[in-house]
């Protein structure tokens, strides 16, 4: 019998958590906005999710889907939803009409918040694992990511 890990629970409850976070915060008549956020997000961490994972600066040794980890070596759940619901959710309560330090408190907060949350999960569970890694890689590449993709949800809204 296959007994499931502690940390594949983990990963369980996190998507569960993601699910129950996009019903209760993304409002029905915002959901295509959502999908563009989310989709958009997903291009950018397809490319450097493969990316690191490709040079061993990073591994996932515990996934949802083992078979799929065996061709895909990136985190299918941190780059495909959990981080897509982070933008989702940062994109669509972004404090656009606040002051310019608040807004760069926004971006701080929450990327140090999911900076935090990944070198805990370093430290305490098999679900990442840093290699040439450094946790301030992960702050500036969910920076970047977070900040490129609002932009496009900017372009797309003003368009749109």
């Amino acid at each position: 019998m296959n007994i499931i890990s502690l940390d594949r629970w983990l990963l369980i409850a996190s998507l569960l958590f993601g699910f129950f976070l996009l019903w209760k915060f993304t409002p029905r008549e915002r959901a295509r906005e959502a999908w563009i956020i989310g989709l958009f997000l997903q291009s950018i961490t397809w490319v450097s999710g493969l990316f690191v994972v490709e040079m061993k600066w990073i591994s996932y040794p515990v996934a949802l889907f083992s078979r799929t980890n065996g061709v895909n070596k990136a985190s299918f759940s941190f780059e495909f939803f959990l981080f897509p619901v982070v933008a989702i959710l940062f994109s669509l309560n972004y404090p656009s009409q606040q002051p310019l330090w608040l807004r760069f408190l926004y971006y701080t907060v929450i990327i140090g918040f999911f900076t935090l949350m990944e070198v805990l999960l370093e430290w305490k569970t098999n679900l990442v694992q840093y290699h040439e890694w450094k946790w301030y890689w992960t702050f500036i590449t969910v920076w970047i990511s977070l900040f490129l993709n609002h932009q496009y949800y900017m372009h797309f809204k003003k368009n749109g």
